[in-house]
């Protein structure tokens, strides 16, 4: 992780304005970011159309922003990641990435640890799906990310959760 900072370090934060592109659908994801300031998140599209948010970005603990497919097989991606409001990041290109993680085999371990991590943050999803009850998920979602209950409007955090946000704010009066 030292390597990692010290070469961040090196580089120039950027801003983004609210709704600014990090990466667009069907771009091939060329840059991993860290998010220093504000929200980021990432959206995909249903066979019908319709945009769903997968996932939010913001510092300390999800600060991390990247299409993990896109990146790391070089595909187009099928996400989309934008600014939810005003917010700075950091970002090495995928060339850099590569380059760093050949360097450094101690890099390239603690990336695999983040990976693993996200894998089982997203299986740990996927049973929340499959288990919980719309109330269920809504508790739990407001007990492990007060922040962006705080921060993120009623529509996007139901769309997150994979329910109408008029659910999501009947849940929240009984709460």
């Amino acid at each position: 992780m030292v390597q990692l900072k010290k070469f961040f370090t090196t580089k120039s934060s950027e801003k983004l304005k609210k709704g600014e592109h990090f990466l667009d659908y069907g771009d091939q994801s060329q840059k991993l970011g860290i998010v220093l300031d504000g929200i980021l998140y990432s959206t995909y599209l249903s066979e019908t159309g319709q945009e769903w948010i997968s996932n939010f970005f913001y510092p300390p603990n999800h600060a991390i922003i990247t299409s993990h497919e896109s990146f790391m097989l070089e595909s187009k991606s099928t996400e989309s990641i934008r600014a939810y409001e005003d917010s700075t990041i950091i970002y090495i290109t995928k060339t850099e990435y590569d380059d760093l993680t050949k360097q450094n085999p101690q890099l390239e371990h603690m990336v695999r640890v983040l990976a693993e991590a996200s894998y089982v943050q997203a299986l740990k999803r996927v049973y929340d799906f499959q288990s919980l009850t719309a109330a269920q998920r809504v508790k739990k979602f407001i007990a492990e990310n007060n922040v962006l209950v705080q921060k993120v409007q009623r529509q996007h955090i139901a769309s997150y959760l994979g329910i109408h946000r008029n659910i999501f704010t009947r849940v929240l009066h009984k709460i």
